[in-house]
């Protein structure tokens, strides 16, 4: 017999939605469906709303050091702008003095004072821009040359007196150098007219050189400008933007009321797109702007994001994708169950009539019963040869067997009563005499009279029921094994349909005995839809090929669950053609071995371990989900099919394996850790664990438990090779290592510098696992309360006891935003400290006279400067003074009278000193006087009593005898709206100019009525 359990696949979407009603499951798994994809739109929702926060952190930390790079960089530009203008203010009054030699040693001082290439030329014009000198030419050649600068921007704002102090022009090429050059400039004046220009040629290459030192990036740039947006220096393609200048655009950044800014903007020069940060320099009218590679910033990060979007978007759309393949499984589910249930119709049909003795059998409205029609063979069946009717009449009760004629009548009222199937088995006579057993069936129909016609057969079974006699003890004794075991007994006849249960099947389902008849579709019925199609297939491929019948499958119970039963059957008895006539088969309940299987496959399938079953030959019984899908084993060739030598790199591998055979038989369990081979070829770590199935039994079945250890095993082998390079870092680290936990409680790491500087005797290893508080107990107060405190970014300076001194430098170590511990680098800071010490004092003070020099006194003015503003002093005054032709006395006498001469200027001076009052040496023989909390007329005053002091005073120069001196003076006092010290220094040197420039020997305070050439 033949069962066609294939349904067709849906067509298309169209029809898998819209074909057929939506079943409770379909529903559930739209609304699955919903919630996956609201889920997903809220993760990519946060996940684009990270990406953005990444984003603005990296931005603002970007803008934030390029901001500090450029403020750097304006104060070193200032410091150097403010050295070449005190050196050429030195020059300026050397060429003053008509000394062309002294000239000349002073330029050549000023090129070995500074680093080679800072000056290209130092030259200088007279009054109708010709050049005059220039350290390049010698005299003659300078005036055979004829150079001229007359049109040159920086010689023209000097004639026009447009400028009085250092003028910064444009980048020029050098008509003499040939070279581009910064020009610095300043006016030379004789007798209070203007008399030429002296300038120094700044090479833009030696501040560019220096702005490339600053910077690693090969993008990033930094810039320095005029504030009219004139290039003058640039850490890269510098030759592309001489003589030019930024945009007005830019340009129009550096509004005048701003100190510093930033912008964004991609370059004419490069092209690049940067973030820029300017700031000015202090004093000078020049702009420092500090440009980083936005795309070298972001670059990282970008790549970063875009892979997680490449990832979460896979991940997405696999999930989508797994949802729709569900929402189709459920429709093909729903579809194969409707094909199924219309086979199992048809097959009912086909099935309701077999072979045999014909009959129609009639009940009449009036209760009278008679046989519409019987086939030739229903006479014969019964050992008759009458016509129907009479047959119906006299013949038929005679034929059955007296013992069986109640049964037979009780039957056939039953049919009728309930007008429902009629089926019985009966005997009778036949023709000779002999005692025949037939079965009957029937099946009544509803006539449009009110009657009822039965539709049947009868067939000859004394074949079968003689063989069931036979059998019948045999069947007895193995109803009472079953029973010992509780298996249920069943029975089939392939022909009528008609299945028989004992007690025990009907029990271990819920139901009483006999509680329903059972017949074959009624049976099918039961079985669950998911195990029907399988039960069939082995029924069929039992009765056709005569393979075993054994499947498991659940059947529903009394209480409308579903009940796993094993059941096993055979065909016991076939007719002439091969057919079966009748199978035999028993029941087995297995619901709790099924239920312990499947806890046990899903422990085994869902555990983080690989599980393998090897037999005594090594191959492989069992694998689990994970060991299949790890080790790539074609399940289909399990149990038996795969040996464990596939799963080794190599035979070597086996055979050592193999030894471990030996343990587990003696100890029943072993444990190892393993190469085994993957899918790709590579071999891979395993932590395995074999243990004996059955403890009991030598070289049988053995279960492994491995354990993937390879990322471990690899990392901790990387992590000894870092952690032993680590600590022979810190042992030869030129400065003192502590490292301890995050929580700062313990000594994780320390070297010998570390004992060294802090004057420890104790061997480093003896320092790793001290505490804290025990280290902190050996050390000094000033360094136990560093680490006390805990580590905190940045450097401090400490003494120790011996006049030693410590530089602590603290940092946390972090693993992301985790803290993981924190660590102190200990500098022995004593030659530092010392050479600091004696370097700023020398830095502070000047060499031959002891008392403070421009530096410091520029410092103090400033501070005073700080004073007036606040409130602290109501008035301070400035008095500047150089001393009258000092250079005849240097050319005269010789420098050693020169140095006698300031000394006992300095003694008169001092003289006229109060406590708060401070003198300072500005270059040369030219000094200041600040007189705090003092006015102009008493400044003025004063300044005169100090002249008038020196004048009286004779000198000793020893051979050269008694000698006098007098002195100019310019006098300002201070204002609270002065914007630096500089400016306050240049308007009394104003005011000291227009005292030499008007005979020398007197003091002027400044006012805005003195000649501009003094102002």
């Amino acid at each position: 017999m033949m069962f066609d359990m294939r349904a067709k696949p849906p067509r298309s979407l169209s029809r898998l939605l819209n074909a057929e009603p939506l079943t409770q499951t379909t529903v559930a798994v739209w609304v699955g469906l919903c919630c996956v994809l609201l889920a997903t739109v809220a993760y990519w929702t946060v996940l684009v709303d990270s990406h953005r926060t990444q984003r603005s952190f990296t931005e603002s930390q970007s803008w934030l050091r390029v901001g500090q790079m450029s403020h750097a960089v304006s104060v070193q530009v200032q410091t150097l702008l403010s050295g070449l203008d005190y050196t050429m203010r030195g020059l300026e009054s050397d060429f003053a003095d008509g000394d062309v030699d002294g000239f000349r040693r002073a330029v050549q001082t000023t090129f070995d004072a500074y680093p080679a290439g800072t000056f290209l030329q130092i030259a200088v014009a007279d009054e109708k821009g010709d050049i005059v000198y220039s350290n390049l030419q010698q005299e003659a050649q300078t005036r055979s040359a004829k150079v001229s600068i007359r049109d040159r921007e920086h010689f023209q704002v000097h004639a026009n007196r447009e400028n009085m102090g250092m003028f910064i022009g444009r980048p020029v090429q050098g008509r003499v150098s040939h070279k581009w050059t910064i020009q610095l400039s300043r006016a030379l004046y004789r007798q209070g007219q203007f008399s030429g220009v002296l300038v120094l040629s700044l090479s833009p290459e030696y501040i560019s050189r220096y702005f490339q030192s600053i910077f690693d990036g090969a993008n990033d740039v930094i810039l320095l400008l005029r504030t009219d947006g004139a290039y003058l220096a640039r850490s890269q393609g510098q030759e592309q933007v001489m003589g030019r200048s930024v945009s007005d655009v830019r340009v129009a950044l550096f509004a005048p009321a701003l100190e510093r800014g930033t912008y964004e903007a991609e370059s004419s020069v490069d092209g690049v797109q940067r973030m820029y940060a300017w700031s000015r320099v202090e004093g000078y009218p020049l702009i420092v702007s500090a440009g980083l590679d936005k795309k070298a910033i972001f670059e990282s990060l970008e790549a970063s994001l875009e892979r997680g979007l490449l990832r979460n978007g896979i991940g997405t759309a696999v999930l989508l994708l797994g949802m729709l393949l569900t929402l189709w499984l459920a429709r093909q589910r729903q579809l194969s169950e409707r094909m199924r249930l219309q086979g199992e119709r048809r097959f009912a049909r086909l099935a309701q009539e077999v072979p045999g003795g014909l009959f129609q059998f009639r009940i009449g409205a009036d209760g009278q019963f008679r046989f519409p029609f019987t086939s030739p063979g229903f006479f014969e069946l019964h050992g008759a040869k009458a016509d129907a009717a009479r047959f119906a009449d006299h013949e038929l009760l005679k034929r059955v067997h007296p013992e069986d004629l109640p049964a037979l009548a009780a039957s056939v009222q039953a049919s009728v009563g309930s007008k429902g199937v009629w089926e019985h088995k009966y005997r009778v006579y036949g023709s000779a005499g002999e005692l025949r057993w037939l079965h009957g069936h029937a099946r009544p129909q509803q006539e449009e009279d009110g009657s009822l016609l039965w539709h049947g057969y009868v067939h000859d079974v004394t074949q079968d029921q003689a063989m069931q006699e036979s059998i019948r003890h045999s069947e007895e004794r193995l109803r009472l094994t079953v029973g010992a075991v509780r298996d249920g007994l069943w029975q089939w006849d392939c022909r009528s349909g008609h299945v028989e249960w004992d007690a025990r099947c009907y029990q271990m389902l819920g139901f009483e005995a006999a509680q329903f008849p059972m017949n074959y579709d009624a049976f099918c019925a039961m079985v669950h839809p998911s195990d029907r199609a399988r039960m069939l297939a082995r029924l069929q491929r039992h009765a056709e090929a005569g393979a075993d019948f054994r499947v498991e499958m659940r059947l529903r119970s009394s209480a409308d669950s579903w009940l796993w039963v094993e059941s096993r059957g055979e065909i016991t008895q076939r007719d002439a053609d091969g057919k079966p006539v009748r199978m035999l088969g028993t029941h087995t309940d297995i619901q709790q071995r099924v239920e312990q299987s499947r806890l046990i496959k899903a422990l085994l399938d869902r555990g983080s371990a690989l599980i393998v079953m090897a037999g005594p030959q090594r191959e492989i019984l069992y694998a689990n989900e994970r060991a299949v899908q790890t080790f790539e084993i074609e399940t289909d060739r399990l149990p038996g099919g795969v040996n464990f030598r596939s799963l080794h790199v190599s035979d070597e591998s086996f055979e050592r394996f193999g030894q471990l055979y030996a343990q587990l038989n003696a100890r029943g369990t072993v444990r190892t850790e393993w190469i085994l081979r993957m899918p790709s070829g590579s071999g891979h770590w395993f932590d395995m664990q074999g243990s004996l199935l059955d403890p009991d039994e030598d070289d049988g079945r053995v279960i492994w438990t491995m354990i993937d250890t390879d990322a471990r095993r690899r990392a901790e082998t990387a992590l000894a090779e870092t952690q032993h390079r680590l600590e022979a870092i810190i042992d030869r680290f030129p400065a003192g290592i502590l490292v301890t936990d995050a929580q700062g409680r313990q000594v994780l790491a320390a070297n010998r510098m570390l004992a060294a500087a802090l004057r420890l005797d104790m061997a480093p290893a003896a320092l790793v696992g001290l505490g804290m508080p025990a280290l902190i107990q050996l050390l000094p107060p000033s360094v136990a309360g560093v680490l006390s405190a805990g580590a905190v970014a940045g450097r401090s300076l400490h003494a120790l006891p011996d006049d030693h001194y410590v530089e602590i430098e603290g940092m946390q170590l972090r693993d992301g935003d985790r803290s993981i511990g924190h660590c102190w680098v200990f500098h022995d800071a004593t030659e530092r400290q010392q050479r600091e010490s004696q370097l700023e004092t020398l830095a502070l003070t000047d060499a031959l006279t002891g008392i403070p020099n421009r530096r410091a006194f520029m410092e103090r003015l400033a501070m005073e400067l700080d004073h007036l503003r606040s409130g602290l002093v109501a008035h301070s005054t400035l008095i500047m003074l150089d001393i009258d032709h000092f250079k005849q006395v240097n050319d005269g006498y010789g420098h050693a009278v020169g140095d006698i001469v300031l000394k006992e200027l300095l003694a008169s001076v001092a003289q006229e000193m109060r406590k708060e009052d401070m003198v300072g040496r500005l270059g040369g023989e030219e000094f200041a006087v600040l007189l705090s909390d003092t006015d102009a007329e008493v400044g003025l005053r004063r300044a005169e009593s100090l002249r008038e002091t020196v004048a009286a005073r004779a000198i000793d120069a020893g051979l050269a005898g008694d000698l006098r001196i007098t002195i100019s003076l310019g006098v300002y006092e201070l204002q609270r709206s002065d914007a630096s010290a500089q400016g306050c220094l240049e308007r009394a040197d104003a005011a000291l100019y227009y005292s030499k420039r008007n005979g020398r020997n007197q003091s002027t305070l400044w006012s805005e009525r003195l000649p501009a050439i003094a102002r």
